[in-house]
C-alpha cells in the first residue's frame, strides 16, 4: 500500500521535521489544511478513528491523516479473569488491525510513534502493509554534515571540525544542537561559527564537561581540568552529580581497558556491543584511554573512592548552597593525579 506509513525512531527532531515537511507539501499542493487531520491514536475510540479515515476529501482528491500514537489494548489485566470489558477492547483492537487493508485510496494515513511495541499485532500489520520511515540518532561524520547543512538555515557556516567540537559540548541531541546553532549564528552575524564563539555561548552538558575534564587529565593539563570543573559550578550544576560522573568515567576506563587487554584488536563497535555501551561513548573512551596507564587509573580510582567515603561519612560536607569542600577535594584530586603522572 502506498497510502499507509509509520514514522518511528528515537530521533524525534528528524521525525517531527518530516511531519512538518509532509504537512507543508500537502497544504501547498491541495490548497490549504482543510483535508489535513491529526488524530490522537491513544485517546480516540477505534470506531471514531476509522470514521475519520473513511471520510471523503472535501473539494480535493486526497486527505492526509496523522495518527499520533498506535492504538493499544490495555497493558494490565488479570489474565486469569478476562472480563467482558477486556473482550470488547480486544475486539476494537482487532477491528483496527483488520481495517488497515481497507483504507481508501483517497486517505493517506501516517501512524506516528517513536518507540512502538514491536510485539503488538497492530505494529506488525502496519509493517506488513505499509511503509516504515525510521529516524535514528546520528553521530560522527553524518551528524557533523547535518550540522553544516542545518546552519545554512540561519545564514551561517561551520566547518566539520568545529561541528564535531560543538557536539562534544552539547551531546547528540538535535533539539539542543539546533537551538545552539540559531544562537551562534545570531552572535557571529554571518561570519563562520568558530570554537571561540562556541566556548563563549554554549554551556556544556555535565557529560561533556566531565569528558573534557578527564581528557585534560589525560593530556596532563590540570589547569584546563580545573577550568571545566569551575564551568560546572558556574552553570549551577550539582557538584555531587559531577563527581559521580567522574567516578563513572574512570570506571569506564578500567572496564574498557580490561576488555582491550583481553581483546586488543577490538574496534569501538565490538567494545560497545560487549560492554553494552553507546558506540559514541565506547569510541571516546577508547580515544582517551591512550593517555593513561593501568597503574594510573587504579591510583586515580582509589583517590576517588577516598572522596566518596568522605562524602558518605560527612568528612566532606556538601549542601545545595555550599559545595566548596567537594570542589576543593576534586581540585586536589586533579592536581595530585597530574603531579603523580609527571613524577
Amino acid at each position: 500500500m502506498n497510502n499507509l506509513f509509520l514514522f518511528t525512531g528515537q530521533e524525534t527532531f528528524l521525525l517531527h521535521e518530516q511531519i512538518n515537511a509532509w504537512k507543508k507539501a500537502f497544504c501547498e499542493k491541495h490548497g490549504g489544511d482543510m483535508n489535513l487531520n491529526v488524530i490522537n491514536g491513544l485517546g480516540l475510540e477505534i470506531g471514531d478513528m476509522i470514521a475519520q479515515i473513511e471520510a471523503a476529501p472535501f473539494l480535493a482528491d486526497k486527505r492526509l491523516i496523522f495518527v499520533e500514537g498506535l492504538p493499544e489494548a490495555p497493558k494490565t489485566r488479570n489474565k486469569d479473569k478476562v472480563t467482558k470489558k477486556d473482550e470488547a477492547r480486544d475486539a476494537q483492537q482487532q477491528k483496527m488491525i483488520d481495517y488497515l487493508e481497507k483504507i481508501p485510496e483517497s486517505s493517506v494515513v501516517i501512524f506516528v510513534q517513536s518507540n512502538p511495541d514491536k510485539r503488538k499485532s497492530l505494529y506488525k500489520k502496519i509493517v506488513q502493509y505499509g511503509t516504515v520511515k525510521n529516524f535514528e540518532p546520528m553521530s560522527g561524520l553524518p551528524l557533523a554534515k547535518w550540522i553544516q547543512n542545518r546552519v545554512q538555515k540561519y545564514e551561517s557556516t561551520i566547518d566539520a571540525n568545529t561541528a564535531e567540537y560543538l557536539v562534544s559540548l552539547t551531546g547528540q541531541d538535535l533539539w539542543r544542537i539546533d537551538g545552539e546553532l540559531n544562537k551562534l549564528a545570531s552572535y557571529t552575524e554571518g561570519k563562520p561559527i568558530d570554537k571561540k564563539s562556541i566556548d563563549r555561548l554554549v554551556v556544556p552538558t555535565i557529560e561533556a564537561n566531565v569528558f573534557h575534564l578527564t581528557d585534560a587529565l589525560g593530556t596532563r593539563n590540570h589547569r584546563k581540568a580545573i577550568q571545566n570543573l569551575h564551568r560546572s559550578l558556574a552553570a549551577g550544576e550539582n557538584l555531587r552529580q559531577v563527581f559521580y560522573m567522574i567516578v563513572r568515567q574512570f570506571r569506564l576506563f578500567m572496564q574498557v581497558g580490561g576488555y582491550l587487554g583481553n581483546y586488543p584488536s577490538s574496534n569501538p563497535a565490538n567494545v560497545a556491543s560487549s560492554l553494552k555501551l553507546h558506540p559514541f561513548v565506547a569510541r571516546n573512551t577508547m580515544d582517551q584511554l591512550k593517555h593513561f596507564k593501568v597503574e594510573e587509573l587504579k591510583s586515580a580510582y582509589e583517590k576517588l573512592l577516598d572522596i566518596d567515603v568522605g562524602l558518605k561519612t560527612s568528612r566532606i560536607r556538601v549542601t545545595v548552597e555550599d559545595q566548596e569542600e567537594l570542589a576543593m577535594a576534586i581540585e586536589r584530586f586533579i592536581i595530585e593525579f597530574s603531579g603523580k603522572v609527571r613524577a
